[in-house]
């Protein structure tokens, strides 16, 4: 198995964050309560619970189902354990939650991603997850 580059996996992070991004636009639209200040909007209630089932659903149950969100699948990439298996609810949950941490201090996660071997972000780490490159042949 040959382990995905940086740069797909970033180009299926950035498709999943604009799909993201797309479909709290929308919310935002149709659901949002515009900010005391004019600057953008707030969802609550109901409509914010859809939205948090919907990114739930969107990364780390599809991660847990078939080791794919919708840019991995575009790029063709695949998060596999580090045994080459599929992966469990709870390690895509771990990704998923440790994301935060790596983009909340991206040049931490940016500087894990490229010090190690198999390009493992510290979500991979904890989750003891790799990603795969699914279209490159085995060298």
């Amino acid at each position: 198995m040959n382990i995905a580059k940086k740069r797909n996996r970033i180009v299926a992070f950035i498709v999943d964050a604009t799909i993201y991004f797309i479909i709290f636009i929308i919310f935002g639209i149709f659901f949002g309560v515009e900010k005391s200040d004019g600057n953008g909007f707030n969802i609550v209630g109901f409509p914010a619970f859809v939205l948090f089932v919907i990114s739930l659903f969107l990364w780390p149950l599809n991660e847990s189902f078939s080791g794919q969100t919708i840019g991995k699948r575009l790029v063709g990439l695949k998060v596999v354990d580090e045994s080459f298996r599929e992966i469990k609810t709870r390690q895509a949950i771990l990704r998923f939650l440790f994301a935060y941490i790596d983009l909340g201090f991206f040049l931490v996660g940016l500087i894990v991603a490229c010090t190690n071997k198999q390009n493992q972000r510290i979500g991979d780490l904890v989750a003891k997850t790799v990603v795969i490159d699914l279209n490159e042949k085995q060298s």
